[in-house]
């Protein structure tokens, strides 16, 4: 059985005493089966790599940031935790979007890139972790030819494909966003934002 992505977007602030944020934003995609699942997997680590590590974590000063796609949930999300900022790591998020259809992209980036979807794909695991993945793939249908169809895709990725994926999918009027904040963070109500308090 699978559900479908709920279109409903989400705009919320989750108030907490907290020195730091959390920032997540999300945007319903496609299945794994679907044709466009290996490039939104590669744009994950793609923008990761090349724009928001630097920005959000380098200069911005969050412990953690990235980008990725989620197969399990048809989702792609940008993600910051223990961030001193707020609304400018939102907009790096966005900026990283901005930053992949205008920037002069090397070759040896993306190949580094799909590299690295791929031995993640290929990656052992333990005997219970092998098994509970067996599982799961079993149950939803994802079988050993799947995961062979799904890595002989993300070899064939052009920047092209990221593009193309970020633009049909990743467009604002999709964003789903949530943060977890101080009080003070900024003027969250002003900002759009649902806010509860924890």
């Amino acid at each position: 059985m699978s559900l479908a992505p709920d279109p409903a977007k989400v705009h919320q602030a989750w108030l907490t005493p907290t020195g730091v944020n959390f920032c997540a934003r999300a945007y319903p995609t496609v299945p794994a089966d679907h044709s466009d699942a290996p490039a939104l997997a590669v744009l994950g680590q793609f923008l990761q790599n090349g724009h928001l590590h630097n920005a959000v974590r380098e200069k911005g000063g969050a412990y953690g940031s990235g980008a990725g796609y989620d197969a399990a949930t048809s989702a792609f999300h940008f993600f910051s935790y223990r961030d001193p900022r707020l609304a400018a790591t939102l907009a790096d998020f966005d900026h990283s979007l901005s930053w992949l259809r205008t920037h002069r992209h090397r070759a040896d980036s993306l190949e580094e890139t799909i590299l690295g979807v791929v031995a993640a794909i290929d990656k052992p695991g333990s005997p219970a972790t092998e098994a509970i993945t067996a599982f799961y793939s079993e149950l939803n249908g994802r079988t050993a030819a799947h995961r062979r169809r799904f890595r002989k895709r993300v070899l064939s990725i052009k920047i092209g494909d990221l593009r193309r994926v970020a633009a049909e999918y990743l467009a604002p009027e999709h964003a789903s966003t949530a943060v977890l904040c101080s009080a003070k963070a900024c003027r969250l109500e002003a900002d759009g934002f649902e806010v509860q308090e924890l």
